[in-house]
């Protein structure tokens, strides 16, 4: 009789001791960490969103700035002052910014219907490439990214202090636009594309 109380009573204090870490867990506020992606979701992420290699181009003083950031998925570092050629869409969003989540629908279905047309690059900061990764499929994100963790960088050089900011910058890299927070509808997103880059659909 004595040795099934004992197994009982141990059985009970184990279950406590577990009981007691999951509560402390919780209560002492860890965040649970986000999930890394995995190799399946990371390739299936960055197959379509390739960072374009580009030529190098002279910096100007009315266009994005000399910097160059990694490629979030695959294919090169990218010199945002080189983004010349064709008109181009710069989105600057961030892994916990729910705002970018709501527009990213908007430019998919836009840059779909667009094509080789208008180029579309994201800029991913203020989260790992981990989470930036992660987001990009949570979101749907439609454009390759480039990276910046800290942040430092993009709030010194491109002046984005919070997400979401877009960019809209000509064929021959100035900056003709500038939308800061979210574009809330396709009409929006169209007039805004048809003002600074001259492009309808």
């Amino acid at each position: 009789m004595r040795s099934r109380l004992r197994s009982a009573a141990a059985v009970l204090l184990a279950a406590l001791t577990v009981s007691a870490c999951t509560s402390s867990a919780v209560e002492a506020g860890d965040a649970a960490p986000v999930p890394a992606p995995t190799t399946a979701t990371a390739t299936a992420t960055a197959t379509g969103d390739r960072c374009p290699d580009l030529p190098p181009a002279e910096p100007r003083a009315d266009g994005l700035p000399d910097l160059e950031l990694p490629c979030l998925g695959n294919g090169p570092a990218v010199r945002l002052s080189d983004l010349r050629g064709v008109p181009t869409v710069v989105n600057v969003w961030a892994a916990w910014c729910s705002n970018c989540a709501r527009e990213m629908p908007l430019f998919a279905e836009v840059s779909a219907r667009l094509g080789e047309d208008v180029r579309f690059l994201g800029v991913h900061y203020k989260a790992t490439r981990d989470q930036g990764l992660q987001s990009e499929t949570d979101f749907g994100v439609p454009f390759p990214s480039v990276y910046d963790e800290d942040g430092d960088r993009v709030v010194r050089r491109l002046g984005a202090y919070a997400p979401p900011q877009t960019f809209f910058v000509t064929a021959d890299g100035r900056i003709a636009g500038r939308e800061i927070g979210e574009i809330s509808s396709r009409r929006e997103l169209e007039r805004l594309l048809r003002r600074y880059l001259g492009v309808a659909l």
